[in-house]
């Protein structure tokens, strides 16, 4: 993106600084991300971003769902930060759908560093939830309908199945054999996520969308909340267990390395447990190791049924990435316990 580009998406939110300099941020799987130094004599950086409309159809909505929630932890003094998008609002220019966000000074990592790093963004998503224990969850939208409905992540892998062309299927067929052997652990959380109750959940709780204090290294501000809907508890602690426990990342392309660290696992459920324990049922704390099981072997599911869908959904930067991507979450999955 070219500066003057920049300079007149940015006008539309701060109208009168200038962008002096642009950066991309490769970091995200959706959504395209730049950090703009705005001001000339006080430089101050912001987050700009471009929606995947194709993949947040429902973005209006969406931010809806980030005011509301915002309004709720305000009242509830959340003691970490939940960036929204400046002024409230996004613009369209030239079809494309863009909107800022203030940039948070801090550390953000791709992949836990060490237990106490677990412990910490997981007591942060746990004062999430209690700060959201008396929120009317109907006041959201689902902006991803059946985001964890497993069933139907099912029903897409075996449509994939059938229309994915020759060299891929026979590529991936070891895989699809010892997957559908695995369907009963799906169903048994569609079960759980029938039953369990309702609440504010965030749906991306990887370590990159916490931020970290540069000096203290504590949890500062929870981000990336486009996924921000109604679900159950197991969705974000799955999710947790899912990708702080491989400590050598879902990109690993070294599949017999790849493990669960059980201490990790252990201080996200205490961290979480720490910060909101009082709110949670009994069945909820019985599955939370459970989800993090469930929630690998759903994105196993995901990554495969899209490298069977020619890479139609996530971003790859080289053409079997997402073929590595299942054999990783697959790995961790015959790793991890319930």
């Amino acid at each position: 993106m070219e500066l003057r580009e920049a300079n007149n998406i940015v006008k539309q939110f701060i109208p009168n600084e200038e962008v002096v300099a642009i950066k991309l941020n490769n970091k995200g799987l959706i959504n395209q991300t730049f950090i703009v130094s705005v001001g000339k004599i006080k430089i101050k950086q912001f987050i700009l971003q471009a929606i995947n409309t194709a993949i947040f159809p429902l973005y209006e909505k969406g931010l809806e769902n980030m005011i509301l929630v915002n309004n709720q932890l305000n009242k509830s003094a959340f003691p970490y930060e939940f960036p929204t998008p400046i002024l409230d609002k996004y613009i369209c220019i030239d079809s494309v759908i863009w909107r800022l966000f203030p940039f948070i000074e801090s550390n953000c990592y791709d992949v836990v560093l060490d237990k106490n790093m677990a412990f910490e963004a997981a007591k942060c998503l746990g004062s999430f939830y209690k700060s959201l224990h008396n929120f009317d969850t109907k006041q959201l939208h689902t902006t991803l309908p059946n985001f964890h409905n497993c069933n139907l992540r099912l029903s897409e892998l075996d449509k994939a199945i059938n229309t994915a062309n020759t060299d891929r299927l026979n590529h991936a067929k070891e895989l699809i054999k010892i997957i559908d052997s695995s369907r009963n652990i799906l169903k048994k959380f569609d079960k759980l996520n029938a039953e369990l109750p309702i609440r504010v959940v965030h749906f991306d709780a990887k370590i990159n969308n916490i931020l970290f204090d540069k000096t203290t290294n504590k949890a500062k501000a929870i981000i990336d909340l486009d996924t921000l809907m109604p679900g159950t508890v197991l969705s974000d602690i799955g999710d947790m267990i899912r990708t702080f426990s491989n400590t050598l990342g879902e990109e690993s392309k070294n599949i017999d390395g790849v493990k669960a660290d059980i201490e990790i696992i252990q201080n996200i459920i205490n961290g979480f447990l720490s910060s909101c324990k009082n709110i949670l049922t009994n069945e909820e704390k019985d599955n939370l190791l459970f989800s993090g099981k469930a929630i690998t072997l759903l994105q196993c599911i995901r990554f495969l049924t899209d490298y069977l869908n020619n890479d139609s959904y996530y971003k790859i930067v080289y053409p079997e990435q997402n073929w590595i991507r299942a054999q990783n979450q697959w790995a961790l999955c015959c790793s991890l316990k319930g």
